[in-house]
């Protein structure tokens, strides 16, 4: 009898062993374990480039800077899926494109002149789902032998981006790039007869990507890297705006904290209230003016605006009911140690802080925000006469390039129907 009370038993710990040691698949985990999967990579499914060819290209194809950056391009695309074009007035499909440009070879089609806008609109055409478009361009816009003014040009593109982009909201970047000219700049302000000036000189030309947000960072993280071309100088970028959001909180501690305060409500750690108590007041600073200044943690990660643009305090606007100004925007790599770690208390993933300074209106709602503005760069770029572009020397500017930057930022601004990228609003209180 007791054998079998002890088999029975040995046989009950050998089940228990086993259920045990089943694979997990086959055990009930009482513990949901959260796995989170990370993001699938971007795919660029097709890239479109086109090359714009009129003569007054031609002058480029032995620019140093020019050949080098077309080589870097090229040799990055790394998709199957690739369509080279010339274009003009139309597009012409074209194999070897790299060693049609080395070797001079890009005249076809009505080489006489250019229609940036069918160029452009096209480009947004072919941009649906993950595919890039590339354009080349000397970014002179087509006068079509005086039947058009400076504000033609500016309307014409305005209305042909704004239709492009309510059928395919996608966004623009523009690289302003600069090499070495020799050969025949075809004026679009001189009398007949004088249209045609040989030079050998520094001229800008642009670089211009069409493409959906992610395929747009791909594209300038991997195939057109600025910091890789030869001739980069400035850059552009341009999007719809709507549904923009940024997470920000005040900071309560840091070197940029001036006067006293205390948070007057706190929602999961984030604060966007204060209750001012104290400003502060400088000694020996040759001003005895006491002030108000404090820090805004921001999260600009998800952002495709440039950075030098967020950067720029003159983008910002506060509303005029007080008088706080936004002083500096500063990376993280560049605030101390005790404003780090009372931006990791928070457990919020920011990259930016934001100093507002004020004086005398100090309380109440804050309303800041980010306007949508052209870049400075773009304004000094533009020029209403390239007839003296010998005489001058010109190396900078480009005819009706502001003009041209106007009709497709007015386009994005009517299609977001908002003049800023985004707005923070807080509160300070007595």
């Amino acid at each position: 009898m007791k054998k079998n009370i002890l088999k029975s038993s040995i046989f009950l710990i050998v089940c228990l062993i086993a259920m045990c040691c089943k694979p997990d698949s086959q055990v009930i985990n009482t513990k949901a374990e959260i796995i989170e999967t990370p993001p699938k990579p971007i795919k660029i499914n097709k890239i479109n480039f086109y090359f714009e060819n009129s003569a007054s290209m031609d002058g480029y194809l032995m620019g140093e800077n020019f050949r080098n950056s077309m080589a870097e391009i090229i040799y990055n695309f790394k998709t199957d899926t690739i369509n080279t074009y010339f274009v003009n007035t139309k597009d012409y499909k074209t194999s070897t494109i790299l060693k049609k440009i080395r070797e001079k070879n890009i005249s076809v089609g009505d080489i006489s002149n250019s229609d940036h806008k069918y160029i452009f609109t096209n480009a947004i055409k072919n941009t649906s789902v993950n595919n890039l478009c590339i354009v080349v361009t000397d970014g002179i816009y087509s006068m079509s032998n005086g039947k058009l003014t400076l504000g033609d040009i500016e309307k014409d593109i305005e209305i042909a981006f704004e239709n492009a982009l309510r059928k395919n909201e996608i966004e623009t970047v523009v690289l302003k790039m600069s090499s070495h000219f020799k050969g025949t700049y075809y004026s679009e302000t001189c009398e007949p007869g004088h249209k045609a000036i040989p030079i050998d000189q520094e001229r800008p030309y642009y670089i211009i990507l069409f493409g959906n947000k992610e395929v747009i960072n791909k594209a300038l993280n991997e195939i057109v890297v600025k910091e890789d071309l030869d001739g980069y100088k400035e850059q552009a970028r341009f999007l719809i705006t709507k549904g923009l959001k940024v997470d920000y909180s005040i900071l309560l501690n840091g070197e940029d904290k001036k006067g006293s305060f205390t948070p007057s409500v706190r929602k999961n750690k984030i604060i966007k209230s204060i209750n001012l108590e104290e400003k502060f007041q400088p000694h020996n600073s040759g001003s005895n003016e006491a002030y108000f200044q404090f820090a805004i943690a921001v999260n600009f990660n998800n952002l495709s605006i440039p950075e030098d643009y967020l950067l720029n305090p003159e983008n910002y606007t506060i509303s005029d009911k007080t008088d706080y100004e936004v002083l500096q925007i500063k990376e993280l790599k560049n605030v101390d140690q005790s404003t780090l770690n009372d931006i990791k208390i928070r457990d919020d993933n920011f990259s930016h802080l934001m100093i507002l300074k004020g004086k005398s209106k100090l309380y109440g709602d804050v309303n800041i925000q980010l306007d949508v503005k052209i870049p400075d760069w773009i304004k000094s770029t533009g020029s209403d006469d390239d007839c003296n572009i010998l005489k001058d020397k010109d190396t900078t500017t480009t005819f009706s390039f502001d003009r041209l930057m106007l009709g497709i930022s007015t386009a994005y601004e009517k299609v977001s129907k908002k003049k800023e990228y985004f707005n923070l609003e807080i509160k300070i209180n007595t």
